[in-house]
C-alpha cells in the first residue's frame, strides 16, 4: 500500500548514438583548408578554415606565460626600488640624527 501513496522516481534514460570518427580524414581536411587559406584560393560556401583548438590553447598558454614573466620582472623591479628608497631614507635619518636613532633603539 505504501507504494501507491508516493510517486516512485522514474529511471533516467541516456540515449547515446555512437558516431564514427576518422582522425586521418579530419587531419587531411584540415591540411587542405589550411593550404587553401595560405594560397588564397577561393573557398567553397560553408568551407571556412578554423584552426585546431589544440593550437589555440597552446598559443593562449604561451601568451599568458609571457605576460606572467613580464609581470614578475616588473614586480621585482618595483620591490627593489622600494627597498632602495627605504634604505636611503634610513641612511639619511641615521646620518642627520644618529643620537636620536640610538636612543630610539635603546642603545
Amino acid at each position: 500500500m505504501a507504494m501507491f501513496l508516493f510517486k516512485q522516481p522514474e529511471y533516467k534514460r541516456f540515449n547515446l548514438k555512437p558516431r564514427f570518427w576518422d582522425p586521418e580524414k579530419e587531419a587531411r581536411e584540415e591540411r587542405v583548408k589550411r593550404a587553401r587559406a595560405e594560397l588564397g584560393m577561393e573557398e567553397r560556401e560553408g568551407d571556412i578554415y578554423v584552426p585546431g583548438i589544440k593550437g589555440q590553447f597552446r598559443s593562449e598558454y604561451e601568451r599568458r606565460r609571457a605576460m606572467r614573466m613580464n609581470a614578475g620582472s616588473s614586480r621585482t623591479v618595483r620591490l627593489f626600488m622600494i627597498l632602495v628608497l627605504l634604505f636611503l631614507g634610513a641612511f639619511y635619518l641615521f646620518v642627520k640624527n644618529p643620537d636620536g636613532l640610538l636612543r630610539l633603539f635603546g642603545l
